[in-house]
């Protein structure tokens, strides 16, 4: 039990954006780059997203652990007009019917400037999930945009199977001036 504990303390404009933004030195972009070379090859259906979405965040890494009770945490890269506008963390807390443990990386795409802004706000969600991850087996995402937003999934590796209910936060912090 002291080891889980320990486990989920670790885990947490006008132009549209297009997934032509290259990264800087910084490791975090290098991965947020990696990430949305894998969504592109390994999920083809994300390129509609990537040519019409405003902006989008790239979490390259999620952690995902749960036994009846559950956590994620990961930190991604807020992108906007082909630039890297702002950091961004997820949290989320899950409670339901869940084994295993999976490592994801996960794209949110905003369909205009307004699904942007709101997301900057921090506000918490509720959701409902269902998945299976097997090795590195499992897509998961919205079918089209839900309020302004699509969330796609991918799996990088895991033995997950899971129908939980779940709170999650998302943060958000300017890169500079904002």
């Amino acid at each position: 039990m002291k080891r889980l504990i320990v486990l989920l303390s670790i885990l947490i404009a006008a132009a549209p954006t297009k997934a032509d933004w290259q990264p800087d030195d910084s490791k975090m972009q290098v991965k947020a780059e990696q990430a949305i070379a894998a969504f592109r090859d390994r999920v083809p259906r994300t390129e509609a997203y990537f040519d019409q979405a405003y902006a989008f965040v790239v979490f390259p890494s999620v952690t995902r652990v749960g036994f009846g009770f559950g956590g994620a945490y990961g930190k991604g890269i807020v992108v906007e007009a082909n630039q890297a506008i702002g950091l961004s963390k997820y949290w989320q807390f899950t409670s339901g019917i869940q084994a295993g443990a999976k490592s994801f990386s996960m794209m949110i795409f905003f369909k205009d400037k307004q699904a942007l802004e709101y997301y900057q706000l921090g506000k918490t969600q509720f959701m409902g999930q269902a998945g299976l991850a097997f090795g590195t087996a499992g897509v998961a995402g919205t079918p089209a945009y839900n309020d302004g937003v699509a969330i796609v999934t991918l799996t990088r590796l895991g033995l997950m199977g899971e129908f939980t209910v779940s709170g999650a936060k998302f943060t958000y912090k300017p890169l500079t001036g904002e």
